[in-house]
């Protein structure tokens, strides 16, 4: 099955697109039916990400650099950001670019991601090569039970473990996580999340950090 086969999903206002490929490898990359089409950016993250799965995708290209600062177009970072996120639960590899600022956040808020591929901006090179050395599949993803949301964090060093039960803030995690943007989310809510850094803000759009894990590569006892 390829991208032909299937209903493409909506396009995004900025048109950049991402492609499919059945395995990382540039010599197997070269081969017939390697690479499944390209799709554009859209706004279901995770249905994006379940689709090129299904196809058969197990490394994705990503075209635009994701600005990690404030000089970016925030609309572009979180539609990147989101769809690494969703590749990456499902343990996908994904070839992207990112961009550190001097203003915008640490690039250890980012560390549960697939490492990019080039990371510009100052300390940029050391960054990467700690985030490559230090990523695994779980840094920071959350996982649902009756009436809660447990969240393990293991970005910065240590581990948290956060759950939460209140309705508010799992209605907003619910908002942030679906693309939904912050329309409804009380203030002191989104607060919390950003202190956290579970949640970052991108000039007046939120990109939500945590992600569903999909597929389970840890011993048990992990999770």
């Amino acid at each position: 099955m390829t991208v032909q086969d299937v209903a493409p999903l909506p396009d995004t206002a900025f048109g950049a697109r991402f492609r499919l490929w059945r395995h990382r490898d540039a010599s197997v990359r070269e081969l017939p039916d390697a690479h499944l089409g390209d799709l554009p950016i859209g706004p279901d993250a995770a249905g994006q990400a379940r689709q090129a799965y299904e196809l058969g995708a197990r490394f994705v290209s990503v075209e635009p650099v994701a600005d990690l600062g404030p000089d970016g177009d925030p609309g572009q970072t979180v539609a990147v950001l989101s769809l690494v996120r969703e590749l990456t639960s499902h343990g996908m590899e994904v070839d992207w670019r990112a961009r550190l600022a001097p203003d915008g956040p640490e690039w250890w808020v980012f560390g549960h991601l697939f490492p990019p591929s080039v990371l510009d901006g100052p300390g940029g090179a050391e960054a990467l090569v700690a985030w490559r050395a230090k990523y695994h599949v779980g840094r920071c993803f959350l996982r649902r039970g009756p009436g809660f949301v447990q969240i393990r964090d293991r970005r910065q060093g240590g581990f948290r473990r956060l759950t939460i039960s209140d309705g508010t803030y799992l209605a907003a995690i619910d908002a942030l996580l679906s693309g939904h943007g912050t329309d409804g989310v009380p203030e002191p809510v989104l607060a919390a999340f950003l202190k956290q850094r579970l949640a970052v803000r991108f000039g007046g759009e939120v990109w939500w950090a945590p992600y569903r894990l999909q597929r389970w590569p840890l011993p048990s006892w992990e999770v």
